[in-house]
């Protein structure tokens, strides 16, 4: 059963994302076309996705997952599933949680459950939720 998300704010800006190819794609265009340089392959467009937006993660809850303090997640306004990984802001907090509703309750858990898991209503003042993860980006 897939939901709506209720809007974070009535006018969020985007964020710019960069669409790079994969390497091994460049490697084979290189190959096969023998005189060119790789910077004729690769054109970095900037795209304005005012659906998506990167935030960074602050605590240890989605380790399980392969979410780090430290990492940073791409996250979108979609439709979202039981299951799914969603960032939601409660109060102050925005975490990183995965989402099971059953009824008007929302429970997030951690993974591995090592902190209380969180239920609340849906309606619960300063509850909102931020969007599905759908990348974790993490520095070396």
């Amino acid at each position: 059963m897939s939901e709506k998300i209720k809007e974070a704010s009535p006018k969020q800006a985007g964020e710019f994302f960069v669409r790079l190819p994969r390497g091994e794609l460049l490697c084979h265009r290189v190959q096969q076309h023998s005189g060119g340089s790789l910077g004729d392959f690769v054109r970095n467009e900037a795209l304005m996705l005012s659906e998506r937006l990167s935030l960074p993660v602050t605590e240890a809850a989605m380790t399980g997952a392969g979410i780090h303090p430290g990492d940073y997640v791409v996250v979108e306004k979609d439709k979202f599933a039981e299951g799914d990984i969603l960032a939601v802001r409660l109060g102050e907090a925005v975490l990183i949680r995965r989402y099971f509703r059953a009824a008007n309750r929302i429970r997030l858990e951690c993974e591995p459950p090592t902190q209380p898991t969180i239920i609340v209503e849906a309606d619960t003042p300063g509850f909102v939720i931020l969007g599905r993860v759908i990348q974790t980006i993490r520095e070396m």
